[in-house]
């Protein structure tokens, strides 16, 4: 009861931290079933078992989950039969296993983390028995994450936990041990509502004639004092910061325009910006590095370097919600803005 009571108000305290505005925007709570295959440190004396089990945390920082979780199997003693029924009863015992750990979820691809976690494990055995005394020690995680969409996703992980030895606990002493385990299952985020988008962008004539240059940003002309002047937007593939086809044509026909003699004054800005997934100092530099790239790639086009100034936005004006597929991809743009 007391190791139960142990893993219910961790689980509650997990659930009851507040959500940061900055946890992984697949969800903020996360909940999920999983199998699981556990190979015991010799000492234990048991066979490997399979069994399964539950979890539930919330990213209290940008992709870092706090989670609670759960299993259970039944594993035989490996040893042969006595046939003394009071002891051979003995030769399956019920296996809990309470996990407590931080994991980080470092991005590897737009639907694919590596997970990588550690903390504190407590092993409970359903009867009193000769071998394998309850105990707690270190654990480990290293696994991957894949979003199947923006709800649900797919757990592969291996896992490994160490338990000292103890004189003292009863009815034998504990010798030290190392257990081995594999768990693959489902997980479901909750209360994946995003933050309501803080920048919108107007798409305006450069002069008095048609130099509007349509985007999926916004076709709407608007004219809204202090509101930036933007005069085209390029996107960008996850990760990447290299001038696509489509991004050239719009580029060229925004040089082409900066180039004509009514222009020549005019100077530019643009600003580079990413999705919310890597961390927020990655993300400064990605759009930095976008910025840079379609500075050069205008520069090649003949628009002086001095017309033209870069900087990155990061992740910070996310123009559509980090959420869904659609809503990243938007924000992996580059914005090209009259200073003047």
């Amino acid at each position: 009861m007391r190791t139960t009571a142990m893993f219910a108000l961790g689980t509650v305290i997990a659930l009851g931290l507040p959500a940061s505005l900055e946890a992984q925007r697949q969800g903020a709570v996360e909940i999920g079933g999983f199998g699981r295959f556990t190979t015991f440190g010799e000492s234990q004396q048991l066979d490997p078992a399979f069994g399964g089990g539950g979890r539930a945390g919330i990213y209290i920082l940008r992709n870092l989950l706090l989670e609670a979780e759960l299993s259970y199997a039944d594993a035989d003693v490996n040893r042969p039969p006595t046939g003394v029924a009071a002891y051979d009863s003995l030769n399956v015992v019920s296996h809990a296993l309470w996990n407590y750990r931080l994991t980080y979820n470092a991005p590897i691809s737009d639907k694919v983390k590596l997970l990588i976690g550690g903390g504190y494990a407590y092993d409970a055995y359903g009867r009193q028995r000769q071998v394998a005394p309850r105990g707690g020690g270190p654990s480990g995680l290293v696994g991957l994450r894949f979003a199947l969409n923006d709800m649900f996703s797919f757990r592969l992980e291996g896992t490994g936990h160490y338990v000292g030895e103890d004189n003292e606990t009863l009815p034998t002493p504990r010798e030290s041990h190392f257990n081995l385990g594999a768990q693959a299952g489902l997980s479901i985020s909750l209360f994946t509502s995003a933050r309501e988008p803080q920048y919108i962008t107007d798409t305006l004539r450069i002069v008095q004639r048609d130099t509007v240059f349509t985007t999926r940003l916004d076709t709407v002309r608007v004219d809204v004092p202090g509101r930036p002047i933007v005069i085209g937007a390029v996107q960008f593939a996850f990760n990447q910061d290299a001038i696509t086809p489509e991004a050239a044509t719009i580029l060229d026909q925004i040089a082409a325009s900066l180039l004509e003699s009514v222009n020549m004054t005019r100077t530019i800005n643009v600003t580079g910006n990413t999705d919310a997934i890597g961390s927020e100092s990655y993300n400064t530099t990605l759009g930095q590095q976008r910025a840079d790239q379609v500075r050069d790639y205008l520069v090649s086009k003949g628009v002086a370097a001095s017309r033209i100034t870069s900087t990155s936005a990061g992740e910070g004006n996310p123009l559509a919600p980090n959420n869904t597929d659609n809503g990243r991809a938007t924000n992996r743009r580059v914005l090209i803005s009259l200073s003047n």
